[in-house]
This record gives structure tokens, C-alpha cells and sequence, in this order.
């Protein structure tokens, strides 16, 4: 119990700081050596003292978004998801340009359930890292299971815009999908006129206004 107190307010006062963000520059001497001893016990299957390591590592260089990020997945692998999700949150309260802290928090809010603030998540990944493929494909598999065909059929087509830096096999997959989707999409957006390709870019990823 004293052990999880001490971790809460190690986080709070991180938070509390947040207000003050710097920009982002080296990680301390210190908190890189402490990260590294994290991040072996966490390959070996130590969570816990991989998560006192990181704590460690927070304390002394609270910018260090490896730490963060190390800390959330040690909480994510062993279930503790509201650890996980604070975690992510209070480094990204800090480090808001984070990408892997953006993808840690929206896989955290996937296993909790909670696909929409999941996706909203991403969204803010994306707004800050437009071509970071992971988050795009994560974004189009969530908006498909969500049941938001304009949204997972715009994300499809921005990975198929993207075919050579994908594998043949989520070529594939993204093009079965953006098939699917735009019978999906079409009844609540159709595409009427030429006009289409000056609306919404669901209209314009169903007139495939982008191919040339």
C-alpha cells in the first residue's frame, strides 16, 4: 500500500507540473541509465521492479518519455489499466508531442473498453504526427469495429495512399476493407455530382478524388 501511495504521488506532482512544459531535449545521464535497468527487467518478465525502475527514472528527469512509456506497459501487461492509463496521461500532460505515449494510452483505452475514447486518443496522435502509420491503421481498425464507416474508409484510403511503406499483406487488407467500406458509407453519404470532389473528404474518398 505505501509502495502504491508513493507511486500516486510521484504522478500527481508530475501532473501538477505539467502546466510548465518544456521543449522536449536529452534525457538526464540518470534517468537513461535508469530506464535501461527498467527496460531489461521488463524483457525478462520483471514488472515490478522494472515499474520501480521507472518511477526512478520519472523522479529524476520527469521530460523522460521512455519512462512513461515504460511505466504504462508495465501496467498494461499485468492489468492494472487505470495505472497504465494515469501513467500515459500524466506524461502526456507533460510530453503532449509523445507518439508512442498516445499509442500506449489508446491501446490502455482499448482493453478498458472504451473504443471511443480510444479513438479520440488517436485522433490527437494523428493531429500531432499526421503520417504515423501505426496510428492511422490503429484508427482504421477502430473506426470499423465502431461502426464509423466515413471515418474508417478516410483512414483506409490515407494507408492506401501510403502503399510502399506498407507489407503486401496490409496492402490487402486495407483495399478488402476500403472496398467494403464504401458500399458501407455509400447510403449515408453518396457520391451525387462533380461537385463531390470539392465536399467532405468522405465524398471524396468515395469519388476517389485523390487518384490520378
Amino acid at each position: 500500500m505505501a509502495r502504491q501511495l508513493t507511486l500516486a504521488l510521484a504522478l500527481s506532482l508530475a501532473f501538477a507540473a505539467s502546466a510548465g512544459a518544456q521543449p522536449s531535449r536529452p534525457i538526464s545521464p540518470r534517468a537513461a541509465s535508469l530506464i535501461r535497468t527498467g527496460e531489461a527487467y521488463l524483457a525478462a518478465g520483471d514488472r515490478g521492479s522494472a515499474i520501480a525502475y521507472f518511477r526512478d527514472a520519472i523522479a529524476a528527469d520527469p521530460q523522460a518519455a521512455p519512462a512513461y512509456e515504460g511505466l504504462g506497459e508495465c501496467y498494461r501487461g499485468r492489468g492494472s489499466l487505470d495505472d497504465a492509463r494515469r501513467a500515459y496521461e500524466i506524461g502526456l500532460a507533460r510530453l503532449p508531442d509523445a507518439a508512442p505515449l498516445w499509442m500506449g494510452l489508446a491501446r490502455t483505452l482499448e482493453a478498458m473498453g472504451a473504443l471511443d475514447d480510444a479513438a479520440r486518443a488517436l485522433r490527437s496522435l494523428l493531429a500531432r504526427h499526421p503520417d504515423h502509420l501505426e496510428g492511422l491503421a490503429f484508427r482504421a481498425d477502430l473506426a470499423r469495429r465502431r461502426g464509423a464507416w466515413s471515418e474508417a474508409l478516410t483512414m483506409y484510403r490515407a494507408l492506401l495512399s501510403r502503399a510502399r511503406e506498407l507489407s503486401s499483406d496490409q496492402v490487402s487488407e486495407a483495399r478488402r476493407y476500403e472496398a467494403a467500406l464504401r458500399i458501407l458509407a455509400r447510403p449515408l453519404d453518396p457520391v451525387s455530382a462533380p461537385r463531390a470532389c470539392e465536399a467532405s473528404p468522405l465524398r471524396r474518398a468515395l469519388a476517389r478524388c485523390d487518384e490520378s
